[in-house]
């Protein structure tokens, strides 16, 4: 009997050490949240709208909207919009605006916007908590485009959605 414990552990430990060893390697490339596969939009399309919903529906994130426009004058509208089934204790929207590096041939964040809302500063409830901000000075003649970070807290749970549009050119 100790015999074939023994054994049976000896293989256990012979198996676990052969596929640690044929593991792939860690490449932080791989997992950037700026990859390069979204689409950009062709010349004359001034905005690009992302929606994502629940698949499985959370408890309470129903959904999130994230809306890129070209303003004019290099200005760039963002307008991040979460959606809950009813009031939750806390939500933060991170807006991202990233440019198409041509050279490259990727996307490259220029900057962000963060914002958090919280329970006691809404008294009808927090259900729509949304953001609405301008992106200045940006280049005409480049593409870009909007990813963002929504998570909301309800009575200790997470939940979360993270919609990205599509590359518009900037030529108002």
């Amino acid at each position: 009997m100790k015999k074939l414990c023994l054994s049976i552990i000896s293989f256990i430990l012979v198996m676990t050490i052969s596929v640690n060893a044929f593991a792939k390697p860690f490449n932080p490339a791989d997992y950037t949240s700026v990859d390069e596969h979204s689409e950009l939009l062709p010349e004359g399309v001034s905005q690009s709208k992302a929606s994502e919903h629940a698949v499985f529906r959370g408890d309470f994130f129903v959904s999130a909207d994230l809306l890129i426009t070209d303003k004019g004058d290099g200005n760039i509208g963002a307008l991040a919009v979460a959606y809950m089934q009813y009031p939750v204790d806390e939500v933060y929207i991170s807006i991202y605006l990233d440019h198409w590096d041509e050279s490259d041939e990727r996307w490259r964040q220029v900057t962000y916007y963060d914002a958090e809302f919280y329970k006691k500063d809404f008294p009808d409830g927090l259900i729509t908590p949304s953001v609405d901000i301008v992106f200045q000075k940006q280049k005409k003649g480049e593409y870009y485009r909007l990813r963002g970070a929504f998570a909301a807290y309800s009575l200790g749970a997470v939940e979360g959605f993270s919609p990205t549009t599509a590359g518009i050119k900037l030529e108002k």
